[in-house]
């Protein structure tokens, strides 16, 4: 399970920074298509949200991903993956 803390500090880091999503892109070998979501409502959990950015996992497929303020996905990948990158971040600043 990815650490709330580490969660919210990742978050932070792409508000603050938004370059800090190519390497967590980078670093995920799932690609993405910047796609609409309708905002993760029924089969999400709000892992960390900042300034409307959330990091959510899926309920029955337990894979998670960034959707920005405006509900738009901007990574994905696996749990482990994500801790992977997130506390990568952490550890670098």
């Amino acid at each position: 399970m990815i650490e709330a803390k580490i969660a919210e500090f990742a978050l932070k880091q792409i508000v603050a920074k938004p370059s800090t999503l190519d390497i967590i892109c980078s670093n995920l070998s799932m690609p993405n298509v910047n796609f609409p979501t309708m905002g993760g409502e029924t089969f999400w959990n709000n892992l960390a949200v900042y300034n409307g950015w959330k990091i959510q996992q899926n309920t029955v497929t337990h894979h998670c991903r960034i959707i920005d303020a405006d509900n738009v996905r901007r990574a994905w990948g696996s749990m482990e993956a994500m801790e992977k990158v997130f506390q990568k971040l952490a550890d670098n600043n």
